[in-house]
């Protein structure tokens, strides 16, 4: 170009430049379009590609690792240079520089020159920024994922006892009565024990003590309960009948006569709690507890798939390795233990060698090795032999299937026997062993609603749960147990009682609300409405289950009128629902008659009176003709008892002989039938009975 062109040329742009072009409408017009282009694209790819998700989240998925998006993953591995105490620098304060070079851009870069390469600082910095990111963002691509944590538990203490214990005693330890041994492990005062009090903390010797001391429930079961009760029966039985079987004891109008110990005495509540909870709980929870928590406790830590699972424990473990003792015994040995793990009778001296080096592993069980050379080879050279059952030849499908679920369950939930411990501790005195509720110790007169329902569980979410433990609900007595709200447990100990708590809804213990059969018009009297529909909570006498017992305590603080609202109204805390859309004004004064003359006394029937068992029956039945026609009538117990156009018809003690009998049960000499329009029910015709045999009392 002409040096006279090239300075036309320049003028005319620097005229150019002066003018500029508008911002409105020419550059907001380009933006614009710009935008709708991007628009466009963005709306296309959302509508014909849509958004790549991954699986749903789960919270229990330890290999799970999460990553942002791509466009932020050159932050997301930024992070990783600065760890601990360094994050704030990569977090905010190398992007708050990045971001303020390019906030100061106009007031730094001042430069006339529109060129790249005439701005070689500018330039630099944001190619150095840029290059950055790339290979941050290629770093954080293809880096590999962190190591998967185990979050599967197991039990604890059930390991600590592994770790620490089992290796000289096998799965079980024998104390003998008086012996402590908190001071045992701690000090280590038994030949060739060392003293764990410098590896062990005083809570984990604490935990050791309880878990070589506490007997399982099926351990108590066998001792207790065996030698009558098929356990497959008993635990499909009622689990509010359990309860009262152990509550009552010889009480217990099944076991009257079998001269069995009151329960309550020789259980602790610990003891009857495991029982209860091993009786109750589902089929794969309590074969556990049967057949593998000698060795493994509650749980057992486990992160693989289920089909492995099943197959190990349908083989059995050959998945431990046997150390070889072909070298720490002679031939002659080798035979002797050989021959007793084949045929254990024909070498009774093998007894001593086996207790002494195999029984870490195999506990008091002897595996029997299929031939002698097997045995020796085994013996001899060691490596992975069978150390489990092969539960595959023990076990039905259907008890494998359920034993793996429990497992896998299990293992993705806290140690419940330390939870279980936390419940007996601080909630059981008034929510009963199994939430089944009952009578409020620090409220008279209150009734604390079961917290182990479906309905319940089902209402109840674990925050809920959290916060009703941690805070408490002073409005019925109930103070709070976080420590945070000046209580005993620590967040942990509360989330152990959540926990706890929800594992219940796999098989809620009890079972409501109450079932409501019908009565019959013709039969509902006091007693009948009363065994109908009371008795499945209260007991049949009135000795209390899910509901209060109405014992001497129980009547005397109650009036007529309180216990008329109660029956009309319910319970809105429990399951008691309002009767008096069911009964009418009238029977609901009955059925507080008939309770007060309830005792409490399992067993023992209330005294049978005019006045509240049999009035009721004849107003039922009788009243309708022989109020109108005369003759004989019921109106007062002095009518009933010398009314009649043929003498008395009751003969007190003498049922036989009076005619009210003779005509209810068809003796009558002339065949009289009564009551000749309905049928009388047979429980109402024995208790006539029974009242006239006692005398006939008025009340």
């Amino acid at each position: 170009m002409k040096p006279n062109e090239r300075a036309k040329y320049l003028e005319d742009y620097a005229e150019s430049k002066k003018k500029g072009i508008p911002f409105f409408p020419d550059a907001i017009f380009k933006d614009a379009i710009a935008a709708l282009i991007v628009f466009l694209v963005i709306v296309s790819l959302a509508t014909f590609v849509g958004a790549s998700l991954e699986a749903v989240a789960d919270p229990s998925d330890a290999g799970f690792t999460p990553r942002p998006e791509w466009y932020f993953l050159f932050l997301f591995q930024l992070l990783k240079f600065f760890p601990g105490s360094l994050e704030v620098v990569g977090v905010f304060i190398i992007p708050m520089v990045a971001l303020g070079f390019l906030v100061a851009l106009p007031w730094t870069d001042r430069s006339a020159r529109r060129h790249w390469t005439g701005r070689p600082v500018v330039t630099s910095i944001t190619v150095f920024l840029f290059a950055g990111a790339i290979f941050l963002t290629v770093q954080a691509i293809t880096a590999e994922p962190p190591p998967t944590a185990d979050v599967a538990s197991g039990d604890q203490i059930a390991l600590l006892y592994s770790a620490n214990c089992a290796g000289c005693h096998g799965t079980t330890i024998s104390a003998s009565s008086g012996t402590d041994l908190y001071k045992v492990i701690e000090g280590g005062t038994h030949d060739g024990m060392p003293a764990w009090n410098s590896d062990l903390t005083s809570i984990e010797i604490d935990a050791l003590v309880g878990f070589i001391l506490s007997p399982s429930g099926y351990t108590l079961f066998v001792d207790n309960c065996s030698e009558c009760h098929d356990m497959q029966s008993l635990a499909e039985s009622d689990s509010t009948e359990l309860r009262r079987a152990l509550d009552e004891g010889p009480d217990y109008a099944p076991h009257a006569t079998l001269g069995l110990p009151v329960w309550r005495e020789a259980l602790t509540k610990a003891d009857q709690a495991k029982l209860l909870n091993f009786l109750t709980a589902p089929d794969g929870q309590r074969l556990w507890f049967q057949e593998c928590s000698a060795c493994h406790g509650q749980s057992v830590a486990y992160s693989g798939d289920r089909k492995d699972l099943e197959e190990l424990i349908r083989r059995g473990g050959g998945h431990l390795q046997m150390p070889s003792f072909g070298s720490a015994l002679s031939p002659e040995e080798i035979e002797t233990l050989a021959l007793y793990v084949t045929v254990p009778s024909a070498a009774p001296e093998g007894a001593e060698m086996f207790g002494r080096l195999c029984t870490s592993c195999h506990a008091t069980r002897v595996p029997t090795a299929p031939d002698l050379e097997t045995a020796r080879q085994l013996i001899s050279l060691g490596g992975s032999h069978e150390d489990m059952p092969v539960w595959g030849d023990i076990l039905t499908d259907q008890q494998i299937d359920a034993l793996v679920d429990y497992v896998l369950a299990a293992a993705k939930l806290p140690n419940l026997d330390e939870a279980e411990q936390l419940f007996l501790q601080n909630c059981a005195a008034c929510h009963g062993n199994l939430g089944e509720g009952g009578t409020n110790p620090t409220r008279a007169g209150d009734i604390i609603a079961p917290i182990s329902t479906a309905e319940y569980l089902a209402t109840r979410d674990d925050a809920t749960l959290r916060s009703i433990i941690s805070q408490g609900q002073p409005n019925f007595g109930m103070s709070p147990f976080a420590d945070t709200f000046g209580g005993p447990l620590n967040s942990d100990q509360v989330d152990l009682l959540v926990a706890y708590i929800r594992s219940w809804a796999e098989d809620p213990p009890v079972d409501l609300p109450p079932d409501i059969p019908i009565v019959p018009q013709g039969a509902r009297t006091a007693p009948a409405l009363y065994e109908a529909l009371c008795a499945q909570c209260h007991g049949a006498s009135g000795e209390g289950g899910i509901g209060p017992a109405y014992d001497a305590a129980w009547q005397a603080s109650k009036t007529d009128q309180q216990i008329f609202d109660d029956i009309n109204l319910g319970h809105a805390a429990t399951a008691m629902i309002a009767w008096g859309d069911l009964l009418s004004s009238q029977e609901i004064e009955d059925m507080v008659t008939y309770i007060r003359t309830l005792t409490g006394e399992a067993g023992q029937s209330a005294p049978l009176t005019y006045v509240s068992s049999i009035l009721p029956i004849f107003d039922t039945y009788c009243a309708a003709c022989h109020g109108v026609l005369g003759g004989w009538t019921a109106t007062s117990y002095e009518d009933a008892m010398t009314s009649g156009d043929n003498g008395p018809v009751i003969i007190p003690g003498d049922p036989d002989s009076s005619s009210l009998v003779q005509s209810l049960i068809g003796t009558h000499p002339d065949g009289l039938v009564m009551p000749p329009a309905v049928t009388m029910s047979q429980s109402d015709i024995q208790k006539i009975i029974d009242w006239v045999a006692a005398g006939a009392p008025e009340g």
